[in-house]
């Protein structure tokens, strides 16, 4: 069944078949692999294939997490962090809450049995809603990469979804907590309250683990062993060996002290790529991150696999009001997230988010392992008869799994050409996690810890605001001030302490270099381009970075805020 998965997703991207995407491939070869063993071993099926959400959690998932931090496209990613933290955290909730409150009043008028919920039906059906709001980042993104989705949308979808997954699994459990009592307003005070505080712990240890092996690698001199080594040393092995296990440690130790693993491992993930790649050496630079994309590709085949086998030999409850209006309420709910939070979110963009983008990120709300797997830790409805779970809840999620899934998955590019957003003939929208050389993507424009840069950098982005200014509103002018603030300040301790502590890009450079280098007599004019590049979010030609040109030389026809963002530079 495995290798099957391998052959046909194999042949689904050789040849590019757009339709039918390798997680929907897997779950067929998995739904028909479960068919013909229940046909014919189906005495034995309960306990041989029974979906283990321990090592979905422990086993498959983490790597995955993990190699999406490690192979995240950063810049892109924290340009648009604000509004991808809107809607992976407010939005889940609002997802979730939304959900579980039409499931429980879809209860109350008996269209879903109660005997199918156990004591607390309020709160199982917000459980329900929480599961249900986990989308799976793995098929939609495998999507988006094939069909050359606009660089918005996948950053939008991207990064809620990789997110989304750990605020879901963080509510799903502050939720489980308050089972056994009431649940008042004081309640969900205290629910949102917790959710918080485990999400930042979350990141906290996430970060430090992260730093922690940034700052072992530097110390060992991985890139630079010396001439005096064994003649077995392979300091690729040791590179890898070190950043598994500091992404495990991450996730065991957040799950232990009651923080989200997923959370952790994701932020280790990106904290090991800004700063652990740059202490080892070229070889170890393309190998081992690539052994990471290579070991969650095959840890996504075979979960999708594995859910597409529990269809045929778990055992199913199916309530015909769950079964019905679960796939409704779960894009209602997704659509009562989107909408208005896109609204909140264009009222501080520079960029707005178009309502083309804003209804493909709707139709993109795919559901995967995560949600079945979480309903498997649901409470059980029946544990005097020593009854799993909610048997019922967990068939439920299984069919939006699997209709979300092959339904959604298949409509991405008819709805993405409905609605005028995919060009065949673009290439410049490719956004697979492909990084190339591995260059450090996020760090186009750096800016070195000098006082001539950066009062050059202060005018110019005073010099933006004040082109700007009279186009945007209130909430706008004043959330890009304390972004920029924010940028300011994040710099000083980024090229003072964090990068000779710990390791990354080089500072500076000879002039030209890389793009961002500082020309002798060019007044740091090819940095102050980058930076203007950098506040505009805007992706220019790296060689017109590396100008050593004279401020009057940068001066872009036609564009009258870089004509401003020149003339303060200069003054």
């Amino acid at each position: 069944m495995f290798s099957a998965c391998i052959i046909v997703s194999f042949l689904i991207q050789r040849f590019n078949w757009t339709y039918l995407q390798p997680s929907g491939a897997s779950l067929c070869i998995g739904m028909i692999s479960g068919a013909i063993i229940n046909s014919t071993m189906h005495d034995k099926v309960d306990r041989l294939f029974m979906f283990s959400p321990n090592a979905f959690f422990y086993g498959f998932l983490p790597i995955i997490i993990y190699s999406a931090g490690l192979n995240l496209q950063r810049k892109n990613f924290f340009q648009d962090f604000w509004t991808i933290s809107l809607f992976a955290f407010v939005g889940t909730v609002i997802s979730a809450f939304v959900f579980g409150l039409g499931t429980w009043f879809l209860t109350l008028i008996g269209i879903i049995s109660k005997k199918h919920l156990g004591s607390n039906r309020f709160l199982e059906c917000l459980m329900y809603g929480t599961l249900i709001s986990a989308t799976d980042p793995v098929a939609t993104l495998s999507v988006f990469a094939d069909v050359k989705a606009p660089p918005l949308l996948y950053n939008l979808v991207f990064g809620e979804s990789v997110l989304n997954d750990a605020v879901a699994v963080v509510l799903f459990r502050t939720l489980e907590k308050f089972y056994s009592v009431d649940f008042t307003i004081k309640t969900f005070f205290t629910v949102i309250f917790q959710f918080i505080g485990v999400s930042i712990g979350s990141m906290t240890i996430g970060i430090l683990c992260a730093l922690v092996c940034a700052f072992t690698t530097k110390r060992l001199g991985l890139n630079d062993p010396g001439v005096h080594v064994a003649a077995s040393y392979n300091g690729t092995a040791y590179t890898f060996a070190l950043l598994l296990l500091d992404g495990y440690f991450s996730y065991v130790i957040a799950e232990n002290v009651g923080c989200s693993g997923i959370m952790s491992i994701f932020f280790t993930g990106i904290g090991n790529a800004h700063y652990s790649y740059h202490n080892v050496g070229a070889e170890a630079k393309v190998a081992v991150f690539k052994s990471f994309e290579a070991i969650a590709f095959l840890s996504e085949t075979f979960v999708f696999a594995y859910l597409g086998l529990q269809v045929a030999t778990a055992p199913h409850v199916f309530d015909v009001g769950m079964i019905l209006f679960g796939f409704p309420l779960a894009l209602a709910s997704r659509f009562a997230n989107i909408f208005p939070l896109s609204k909140v979110a264009n009222e501080v963009r520079t960029e707005k988010i178009p309502e083309n983008i804003q209804k493909m990120h709707a139709a993109c709300g795919l559901r995967g392992a995560v949600a079945y797997a979480l309903a498997l830790a649901m409470p059980s409805t029946n544990p005097s008869a020593n009854v799993r779970g909610s048997p019922a809840i967990e068939t439920a999620t299984l069919v939006i799994c699997v209709i979300s899934t092959l339904g959604l998955g298949g409509a991405c590019l008819p709805l993405m050409q409905k609605w005028k957003l995919h060009d065949p003939d673009d290439v410049s929208h490719s956004n697979a996690f492909d990084r190339g050389d591995y260059d450090d993507d996020d760090n186009d424009g750096e800016i070195a810890n000098d006082p001539v840069m950066r009062a050059e950098m202060r005018a110019i982005q005073d010099a933006e605001r004040a082109a700007m200014g009279g186009g945007f509103n209130h909430w706008s002018r004043n959330f890009t001030k304390v972004k920029y603030f924010f940028f300011d300040t994040w710099d000083k301790v980024e090229y003072g302490f964090m990068r000779p502590t710990f390791g990354g890009r080089p500072i500076g450079g000879s002039g030209g270099a890389g793009g961002g280098g500082v020309g002798s007599g060019g007044g740091g004019v090819g940095v102050g381009r980058a930076a203007f590049s950098r506040l505009q979010n805007e992706d220019e030609d790296e060689d017109a970075n590396a100008t050593n040109n004279t401020g009057s030389d940068n001066v872009e026809l036609g564009n009258p805020v870089a004509f401003a963002a020149n003339a303060a530079a200069n003054k």
